[in-house]
């Protein structure tokens, strides 16, 4: 440790009620950054919640189609063009619509996802809903998300102890005789079905020969810009063939300028920032104030202004570090409860967790140096005066 640590650590802890206002200064600026980037990545991951469970490599949808929950129709007759198309294992039909679910207990109609695909060319990631594909080709029949928010009623524990609910989706007399598990949030879906293309079309009133979306499979080895490359040009001009990355980010691109989620939780991390700095600010500010004689003492006798100013800027470098650590073990409990209330996906990553280490590193630094100002244009003789 060198000797000026051993001194900013003495006059950081010499008064200990200082030290503690300090730390929670920090800790809840720290608390701040962590909650509004957290929630603002948590909807904009939420908002991708389905993208993450269709097994493509690249994805045919409509040309206006720009978020998920928006995709727009086009003939499924496209879909059989592309499938002779050199490099792609299969292309299968996905549709997507919100269907009307009333409430077996109360009778309450409630909106929900409702998914459709072709049982025998499954499009699906999950191996609940694979396993199932048999269920789905009967008529009117569903799998329900066991995850959906409880305010469809007790359809697991129905379903459990009976092997079958039955339900209205959109004035259609339906049967639930199967569970998976998706979940999801703010930004995705308070609840979900799977069926059958065939009962989707029913449930809906949809024409079965427009579809959402097509999934597409490549061969091995094949690699999905070269198919890109290869059919952008022979595309009808309303569809457009993407990777499922570029769906993903295009979904959360579309939220980011569309919506001011950015704006509000980008606003709020700044504002904790800033009231963190405040804080150190204040109490460095009034530190140096209270120990003026000792500043002017190492001046009197040779030490010049960098050295000061390292000392108070080493002070603050202690102070993000003390005030970081609870801040962050905060944040994980915060998370997890508002995951579980929510099921937000409030999940920490090392990229946040560095970035408001460093922002408030910086944030201390910056006010450690605004709290040096008077110290470094004072004279020895004044201060000793």
């Amino acid at each position: 440790m060198s000797r000026q640590t051993p001194i900013a650590w003495l006059q950081l802890i010499h008064r200990k009620a200082r030290l503690v206002v300090t730390i929670t200064g920090v800790t809840f600026a720290v608390l701040l950054m962590f909650i509004q980037l957290g929630f603002r990545d948590g909807l904009y991951e939420d908002s991708v919640t389905f993208h993450k469970i269709i097994d493509a490599e690249l994805v045919l949808i409509h040309r206006d189609t720009e978020r998920f929950f928006e995709m727009k129709e086009f003939p499924r007759r496209y879909l059989y063009n592309m499938s002779a198309s050199d490099g792609i294992a299969s292309i299968n039909p996905f549709y997507f619509g919100i269907g009307n679910f009333k409430n077996i207990e109360n009778s309450i109609i409630r909106p929900l996802v409702v998914c459709g695909f072709m049982p025998d060319k499954p499009v699906f990631k999950l191996a609940e809903i694979n396993q199932q594909v048999e269920v789905i080709k009967a008529a009117d029949t569903v799998l329900f998300d066991r995850l959906s928010r409880p305010d469809f009623g007790p359809i697991v524990e129905k379903l459990t102890a009976q092997g079958e609910v039955i339900t209205e989706i959109s004035n259609h007399r339906t049967k639930i005789r199967g569970l998976f598990s998706l979940g999801g949030g703010v930004m995705s879906a308070s609840g979900a079905l799977i069926t059958s293309d065939l009962n989707f079309s029913k449930l809906l009133d949809r024409p079965i020969e427009k579809v959402n979306m097509g999934v597409v499979k490549l061969q091995p080895g094949v690699t999905p810009q070269s198919v890109i490359a290869k059919l952008s040009k022979e595309l009808p001009q309303d569809v457009k063939l993407i990777t499922i990355d570029e769906f993903m980010k295009l979904e959360k691109d579309t939220l980011a300028q569309t919506t001011p989620i950015g704006f509000i939780f980008n606003m709020g991390t700044v504002i904790g920032c800033v009231f963190g700095g405040i804080i150190v600010y204040q109490i460095l500010y009034t530190q140096i104030s209270d120990s003026l004689f000792i500043y002017a003492t190492f001046k009197a006798i040779g030490y010049g202004n960098t050295y000061l100013v390292k000392v108070v800027l080493q002070q603050a470098f202690l102070m993000s570090l003390i005030g970081y650590i609870p801040g962050f073990g905060f944040c994980m409990y915060i998370y997890n409860f508002v995951q579980e209330a929510t099921r937000l996906p409030m999940i920490m990553t090392i990229t946040r967790a560095v970035m408001v280490m460093l922002l408030t590193i910086v944030m201390c630094s910056l006010a450690g140096l605004l709290a040096m100002n008077k110290l470094r244009s004072a004279d020895p003789a004044e201060l000793f005066g």
